[in-house]
Parts: C-alpha cells; structure tokens; sequence
C-alpha cells in the first residue's frame, strides 16, 4: 500500500509547477480508482491550511477539493501514533509532523510514502520514502 502526503495534493491544484501538477494529477486519478492508496485526516488538514494560506484559495474551493479527495481510502488519526511518531522524530531526526505521516503509514500497512519531504529511498519503519518529482 501507498501512502499519499500532503504535498502531492497541493500540487495537484497548485498550477505554478506545471510538471509537478502533471505528476500530482496522474497520482491522484491513480488513488480514486484503487484501494492500494491511502491518505490520512491529517493530510487532509495540512491540505486545507496549505491551501487557504499559501495559495490563497477560497475555504469553499478547499472544501471541494478536500471533499475530491476524500474518494482516496482515508484513515483518522489515533491517539497512538503520537507517541510513535515521537520515536520515529528521535530515532531519525525528522519534523514532527513528517513522523506522524510515517507513524500513520506504518500502522496501515504502507511499504512507501510518496513525498518530497523526506530523504528519497530512505526506509523508515518499514516505509520507504519515494519522490515522485525528481
């Protein structure tokens, strides 16, 4: 299974980056039609804010968009992935936030994280980071 991070959504709508948005794009249609993708509540948050502050897109056009992703297998947070995340963040010294994604991945049975946030072919707990924009 394939873990999506925020950042292959924004790109989906960010134009600024033509190629990148080719990319997100073929991503995107990819994780509607299969089960084999996965987002988190998270990633949908950090969508909507990255959205709203730094494109400066409308809350309604957000909420479409969240709402378009959504058709992508979604998992809430858990409480427990905090504290994995905290170890995953120590052991590998990494933001936060990019340790709780991975925390998420990892307990959902994800082999790979598509990101540009993280070290590309780097394996953390089990999940490999991919960039899909090199």
């Amino acid at each position: 299974m394939t873990f999506i991070d925020t950042n292959v959504l924004v790109y989906y709508v960010d134009e600024r980056y033509p190629e990148k948005c080719r990319i997100a794009t073929g991503i995107v249609a990819s994780a509607i039609d299969n089960a084999n993708y996965l987002i988190s509540a998270q990633v949908l948050n950090e969508f909507a804010n990255v959205a709203i502050k730094k494109l400066s897109m409308p809350e309604d056009e957000a909420g479409a968009y969240v709402r378009e992703f959504m058709q992508i297998k979604t998992v809430d947070q858990r409480a427990e992935w905090t504290c994995k995340a905290l170890e995953i963040k120590k052991k590998y010294g990494i933001q936060f936030f990019d340790s709780l994604l991975l925390a998420a991945a990892s307990a959902n049975g994800c082999d790979e994280i598509l990101t540009e946030d993280l070290a590309d072919g780097q394996v953390y707990c089990g999940v490999t980071a991919v960039n899909p924009f090199k």
